[in-house]
């Protein structure tokens, strides 16, 4: 019993000998391991700076490239556009620069003579492209200004001749204006008088003597018993009987054989109604009046009076009265 003891406490003894031979040399191997991953960070490291200084490398090598090529491409341009003036020049001036040779005076400014060939060089811009055919627009232009001369000829001369007849028909219009007024002025003062009674007095006159045809009428009136006035400072029945002269020393110049007078009585008080159907009278014996109203004293003078009358409801029929010899006959118009 004791031996086997024993022999399992030496058995014990050596495997935590074991053990810690074993955890020691973990020790070194983690040491180890971590020294391995320090190295294969710093290797990382350097590969990734490696590879940036790759990607710089690569990106100036392409830009190195691309300015060649850029340079290549303008060098072709250059030299294109240098064949092409002295093909140019060649074609222009029957010079071959190739072959030319130029011996520069004493005294040359190279700079002034750079600045008199932009002048020139701005005044040829100006003077713009070479036109072959400005001979033919030339010629075509001058034709043309002929054309417009001989046009312009005509229209003077057509306004001179519409000016003469513009003149001609102001004459004319003027002298019957002045013959027309100057009738209507003295029919219009006579029946004034005639409406008014002896004591009264009107006129008519232009207010722009000058020109007739544009000039307004001023109408003067003096009703017995008043001061001379305007038209405006009239009361309604004055107005009425003063454009009622008017009117017919108008209608005298030219008379017509029918007039149609719409409520012309309608602000006329009983007497201006007597003068004025006593005017009707004299005119009726050469011309026919019709008169629109609803003055009593008007329908009384009348020789005839024709009125609408509603005897069924919605059924108009139109009734005339003749007044002859103090006899009144009925006369019916369907």
């Amino acid at each position: 019993m004791n031996e086997q003891r024993a022999t399992l406490e030496k058995r014990c003894a050596e495997l935590q000998q074991g053990i810690a031979e074993k955890q020691e040399a973990k020790g070194e191997l983690d040491g180890a391991v971590t020294t391995a991953k320090e190295s294969l960070m710093e290797t990382k490291v350097a590969i990734s700076e490696m590879e940036m200084r790759l990607r710089e490398l690569r990106r100036e090598r392409e830009s190195a490239m691309k300015e060649e090529s850029t340079r290549a491409v303008r060098k072709a341009e250059l030299e294109t556009r240098l064949e092409d003036l002295i093909a140019s020049i060649a074609e222009d001036f029957e010079v071959d620069l190739t072959t030319y040779t130029f011996d520069v005076p004493e005294g040359f400014n190279r700079h002034q003579a750079k600045e008199e060939v932009q002048t020139l060089r701005t005044k040829i811009r100006h003077l713009g492209p070479v036109n072959a055919l400005a001979l033919d627009s030339f010629e075509e232009e001058r034709d043309r200004l002929e054309f417009m001369r001989t046009q312009l000829a005509d229209l003077e001369q057509a306004e001179a001749t519409l000016m003469t007849t513009i003149d001609e028909i102001n004459t004319t219009a003027c002298e019957r204006f002045d013959a027309t007024f100057g009738a209507i002025r003295t029919n219009f003062q006579r029946l004034f008088v005639e409406l008014f009674g002896d004591d009264a007095s009107a006129d008519i006159m232009l207010q722009d003597d000058s020109d007739p045809l544009e000039s307004d009428v001023m109408i003067m009136a003096k009703p017995k018993g008043k001061k001379p006035s305007v038209l405006a400072q009239l009361s309604g029945g004055e107005k009425t009987l003063t454009a009622i002269a008017l009117l017919f020393a108008i209608y005298l110049v030219k008379p017509s054989p029918f007039c149609i007078l719409d409520e012309v009585d309608a602000p006329l008080d009983d007497a201006n109604v007597d003068r004025f159907m006593h005017l009707i009278r004299t005119f009726s014996k050469s011309t026919q009046f019709v008169l629109v109203t609803h003055n009593k004293r008007t329908m009384e003078a009348a020789d005839r009076m024709y009125g609408i009358t509603m005897q069924e409801q919605g059924v108009s029929k139109l009734v005339g009265v003749k007044f002859e010899e103090g006899k009144d006959d009925l006369i019916q118009v369907a």
